[in-house]
């Protein structure tokens, strides 16, 4: 059995990444597509006020998040197969993912009310996503229920949660970075004066968010692969039968 490691999570995914570019676009350009058509339909005549602003930059960036909890489960078996050096098409990987669904969004509920704790939000759901991190793949390939679903995720993680924390720090760092840099000078200092400014900002956001998410997605599938693999001594090509 081989241990779980952080290198090896990030290497798989941006493997991964690199090789499904265009179902990974797909599916983003499918998830996002409300989004998009929002942004080019929505023409306001009034001038930015508080309404304006959550409208077009503060709901666009719930949205993003809210849909990107759906990723993981969508991306499951294809990852999973292509681990095993078979690919499949995206359309079979979102059928199997929908038993996923439910997990992913409780999970993401979960994290969101874990983040309004006072004082320690922050350090509260960074604990829960280390814990759950692979429950909507666990849900997936073994057809579980939420709650089992968590308990899964709770069994395969104990004793890698350090490394599990160390790979979602790593993944988060360049799409903060990107925020701090390129987002929050320019609210700082006003620069956001029309109402295309505006709509160019929350674009960017937008998009930053989703990549960062589609690629999380990506990553917690390869981790619950690589943690059957270290856990259970389960190999890729036996983890990738069970959905046949």
């Amino acid at each position: 059995m081989e241990q779980f490691k952080i290198s090896r999570a990030l290497s798989l995914s941006f493997k991964s990444c690199f090789w499904n570019l265009v179902p990974l676009t797909l599916l983003m350009a499918l998830l996002y597509s409300p989004l998009a058509i929002w942004f080019a339909t929505f023409s306001p005549e009034s001038e930015i006020s508080e309404d304006l602003f959550k409208k077009m930059f503060t709901y666009p960036i719930y949205f993003t998040v809210g849909v990107s909890t759906l990723v993981p489960p969508l991306l499951t078996y294809r990852v999973i197969k292509e681990l095993d050096g078979t690919t499949v098409s995206l359309l079979t990987s979102i059928k199997f993912g929908l038993r996923g669904f439910l997990p992913a969004m409780v999970l993401a509920a979960v994290t969101n009310l874990a983040q309004q704790v006072s004082g320690v939000g922050g350090l509260v759901s960074a604990v829960v996503t280390c814990i759950c991190f692979v429950a909507a793949p666990a849900a997936v390939a073994e057809k579980l229920g939420p709650f089992n679903a968590f308990s899964r995720s709770s069994e395969l993680t104990k004793g890698r949660r350090w490394g599990i924390f160390g790979l979602t720090f790593l993944i988060g760092v360049i799409p903060a970075g990107l925020l701090l840099i390129l987002i929050v000078p320019t609210l700082e200092h006003g620069s956001i004066d029309s109402i295309s400014s505006l709509r160019t900002y929350s674009i960017l956001v937008v998009a930053i968010i989703g990549v960062f998410e589609t690629f999380s997605g990506v990553a917690q599938a390869v981790s619950y692969a690589l943690l059957r693999q270290d856990k259970d001594g389960v190999g890729h090509a036996e983890l990738a039968r069970v959905f046949e």
